[in-house]
């Protein structure tokens, strides 16, 4: 077995990914080239088959936990429904759930601390390790080993945006980096997605302090911000109009509404971290579909499943990472230990 360490990260001015600093990973068996039928697919499509349903929970947005599973059910014929919530409280209730000895969800995704939160899940018999778990997608070495978390497979990157209300904001006045934030033109027209909803916020706010210090936060707190309890009601306040600018968000949390003619548009900054979605397994043992949870999560890890999971405008597969932010760093969740200073600066 191997052991790498990596990591996504751009650095700046360069056009290279750099696999760096990241989290240990172990791959199973052997990696034979990716040709044909993976190792075990037929099989393990008919076990999911025979099971015929799945559950998962996701923080990703509505269309996109829609959109995935839509595509799984008309390829393999086997049902899905799902619930949303933010990486927070998804984790609280799945464990809280599992503490009980009810497993309702066959899978999930999360983003922030998924790969630390998985690691305890399998120590407590709840979660099964990706690596472990006789993926098809991973024996035959077809999906990249950069994004192989050990515990957990990340399936989706998207940068944190800025975004806007195109009924309010045009031309020059669009900003394009975090510190046009403090423009005194955006006093009271800056919404804030609340970073308590979701550790998956804290690496960016924490990069932005690395980069531009407590002064900014203090100046960004001086616009009077209005905090909202996550991204979608951030989003459905700023498409109302009841602000100018809002911050953070990722682009598929934006298409449903700008899809409805909603006036939202975006902006990449050149520095930016983001959210980058995993999946987990629950245990074997534990799931109510097990086989259709391991289906599910090769289709998702695969080329074709990936594209429809990351099938957004400005979404990139984990195939096909390089049009990623000049300055794009990889979320560091060592990050989390600053994340009470970071409630304290933007006001918490």
């Amino acid at each position: 077995m191997d052991s790498v360490f990596h990591s996504l990260k751009r650095r700046p001015g360069r056009n290279l990914l750099r696999l760096g600093l990241g989290l240990t990973f172990t791959l199973i068996g052997g990696f034979a080239a990716a040709q044909g039928n993976a190792p075990g697919l037929d099989a393990l499509t008919k076990a999911a088959r025979a099971e015929g349903e799945l559950t998962y929970y996701t923080s990703n947005a509505e269309n996109v936990g829609r959109r995935i599973g839509s595509a799984f059910t008309a390829k393999y014929g086997i049902k899905t429904q799902f619930v949303r919530l933010n990486s927070v409280p998804l984790q609280q209730r799945y464990s809280t759930e599992a503490e009980t000895g009810n497993f309702a969800a066959d899978a999930i995704f999360i983003a922030g601390n998924a790969t630390a939160y998985a690691a305890e899940g399998i120590k407590k018999g709840w979660i099964e390790s990706i690596s472990e778990a006789g993926l098809p997608v991973i024996r035959s070495g077809e999906f990249p080993r950069a994004f192989n978390r050990g515990p957990t497979a990340i399936v989706q990157v998207s940068p944190w945006l800025i975004f806007f209300n195109t009924d309010k904001v045009k031309g020059a006045d669009v900003p394009k980096d975090w510190p046009d934030l403090l423009d005194p033109k955006w006093k009271g027209q800056v919404l804030l997605a609340d970073p308590r909803a979701s550790d998956a916020h804290i690496p960016l706010w924490s990069i932005i302090l690395d980069k531009y210090g407590e002064e900014f936060f203090h100046k960004l707190r001086a616009q009077g911000l209005r905090v909202f309890s996550g991204g979608p009601p951030t989003i459905q306040s700023l498409a109302a109009g009841e602000g100018s600018v809002a911050v953070p968000t990722i682009e598929s949390s934006v298409q449903e509404i700008k899809s409805k003619g909603g006036p939202l548009n975006t902006v990449t900054p050149d520095l930016t971290t983001g959210v980058e979605m995993h999946i987990v397994l629950t245990a074997r043992t534990k799931a109510k579909h097990p086989n259709a949870a391991r289906l599910f999560a090769n289709y998702v890890m695969s080329p074709e499943g990936n594209k429809v999971f990351n099938d957004d405008p400005g979404g990139l597969t984990i195939y096909d990472t390089k049009n990623l932010p000049k300055d794009y760093r990889a979320p560091d969740q060592g990050a989390l230990a600053r994340k009470e200073r970071i409630f304290k600066l933007l006001g918490f």
